[in-house]
This record gives structure tokens, sequence and C-alpha cells, in this order.
């Protein structure tokens, strides 16, 4: 085994009715996901949403029930395995204040990730490691080594599990290339859901997870998020899943845009169909958003496409 890859089958977990916790594992591999993803680019690891609604996904498919996922504890406590050096606490540093640092054995565990936040938001992968998980083959090496050291105890949790992997390693590529998103799905059913996930991801990043037209942004306690990635004109139409052809919605919004009651223009305000009657009370949720500037990406590379923007409109019911 790479000696650089041999230190993640020697975490230190704990076990519940004999099996080993699933917590670390499952963080390294929404860890493997990210790297594969472009989304960590260096051994300094950003403790943000996308990486803890990974970590949640995968402690799901691993032990059957996500409200139990606490991220907290994965994230503090794997600061006391040891790196390919072999050093006690070398594999996961998180990168304390001076103040904190010193008093670090004596603060014990958070209760809650608001409270690990508090104490540290980005830690740092031993950059050995780090440099072996640049190879998406490495990256395959490890995923397959942590589902089978610390999930033997379940063939369906390991086959679940390298189902994802496999799903997750295929969408990242799209992702680090986003313009590959545009053109034909291809034959492989593997391919139309990396497709698909690489939309959803890149477009719901890009709008911080805010809907364009409500200005809601909320994500669960367990990681599941209010919006919705929508095509502005339909895949069966452009074969086109790259950002700029895709919006965030909230799921009433997103139905209305769809069923062409409302629709964002080239303008980047809202527009409602007439056919909405403002005098019907029921409707009224609806005709508030018309001439509302769309909230928008920050990033101006992930801005919706004007020529999409004005098929949008075109559709919209008269």
């Amino acid at each position: 085994m790479d000696k650089a890859l041999a230190c993640l089958t020697r975490l230190r977990v704990g076990h519940s009715k004999g099996r080993p916790a699933p917590n670390k594992p499952c963080l390294l591999l929404a860890i493997l996901c990210e790297i594969q993803a472009g989304h960590i680019t260096s051994p300094r690891v950003a403790i943000d949403d996308r990486l803890v609604a990974r970590y949640h996904d995968l402690y799901e498919l691993a032990a059957g029930v996500r409200r139990e996922a606490r991220p907290w504890l994965p994230l503090w406590f794997l600061a006391s395995d040891r790196g390919p050096d072999g050093e006690a606490g070398s594999l996961w540093q998180p990168a304390l204040s001076p103040a904190l640092a010193e008093v670090a054995d004596q603060l014990g565990a958070p209760g809650s990730l608001d409270q690990l936040l508090k104490r540290f938001d980005t830690a740092s992968l031993h950059p050995e490691l780090y440099a072996r998980l640049a190879s998406e083959e490495a990256t395959r090496e490890a995923g397959a080594h942590l589902v089978a050291r610390y999930f033997s105890w379940s063939p369906d949790a390991q086959a679940r599990l390298h189902d994802y992997l496999e799903d997750a390693f295929a969408s990242g590529a799209y992702e680090k290339a986003p313009e590959r998103l545009k053109g034909p799905e291809g034959d492989s059913p593997r391919q139309a859901r990396a497709r698909s996930a690489a939309f959803r991801s890149l477009v719901l990043e890009a709008y911080d997870y805010r809907c364009a037209a409500s200005r809601l942004r909320y994500i669960t306690p367990d990681y599941r998020y209010l919006v919705e990635a929508a095509h502005l004109v339909p895949f069966a139409e452009s074969q086109d899943d790259r950002p700029v052809n895709g919006i965030a919605l909230t799921p009433n919004l997103h139905w209305a845009m769809d069923n062409l009651l409302i629709a964002p223009g080239p303008d980047q305000r809202w527009h409602v169909s007439p056919s909405v009657d403002a005098l019907v009370p029921d409707s009224r949720w609806l005709c508030e958003l018309d001439r509302q500037p769309l909230v928008l990406p920050r990033d101006p590379r992930w801005q919706p496409d004007r020529d999409a923007l004005a098929w949008r409109l075109d559709q919209l019911r008269r």
C-alpha cells in the first residue's frame, strides 16, 4: 500500500455495536470528493457548507440516518490522528489562534458545528497526503481503502459508498471543466447523473444557496438546501448544463417558471405573466415579483447567459 495513503487505514475511531464509527471515514471521503471536484486546491481545507453537506450525504449512506451526523466531532477529533510521517496529530491540523492552541487539550470537544467554527474554520491536511491525492488514481485508491477498512461490516453500505464516490468523481470532473457541460450527454447513465449533479452543485454554490427571486436562503440542520437548480433553457432543447444556463430557485418559484408564469429577462429583472390575476389574493406572492431585480452570483463567470434569459422571457405566458 502507498505509504502516504496507509495512514488512512490507521484512524483512531470509536466503536458502537462492534462496528467502527463512520464519522472520521465519512469526513475523509468528503474531502476526497471535494479535492476531485476542484473545490479543495491546497492542503488548507475550508470548513464550508459544501464540505459539511457532503459529509452528511456520506454519513447517511453509511449509517442509514442523516440526522445523527455530527460533523463537529470528526472535524475536531481527526486532529489526534497520525499522518504519513507517523507523528501524532499531523494528519489534520486545525488553524487555531495562538491563544486557543495553547489550551486546545483542555477545551474538550465542541458541542455543535457553531461552537467548532468559533474555534477554527480551516484546517490543514498533511501536505504529503494532499500531494498524493492530487492524482485521481490515488484518490480512488484512498477511497477504496477507507470503504474497505471501516465499512466491512456492511456490504450494502460499501456498495452505496462506492457508487456515490464513482458519481462524485465523475461529477467533479465536470465541475473542474464546466465548459464540457454543453453538448450531448452521451450514452452512459452515470455520465448523465454526473452532469446533472455538477449543474446542481455549480448553480447552487454560485448563488450561495439563495433563491434568485425570493432571496430566501435556508439550509436545514442536516444540510438540505431549500433551493433547486433550474434550467433557463430546458436541457432537452439546449443540451446545456453549464451554470450560466441555470438559476437557483425555491421549489414553488421553480414550478412557476417552468409553467411560464414568471420569467427572468435580459434586463436582469423578473417578469410576471399577464395571465396571473393580481386581484386574486392567492396570486399576490407572484405579482409582487414583477420588475424585481434578480439576485445574481457574485462571480461574473456564473451570471446567467443573456440569450438564455431572452429565451425564457419569450416563453412567458401572454
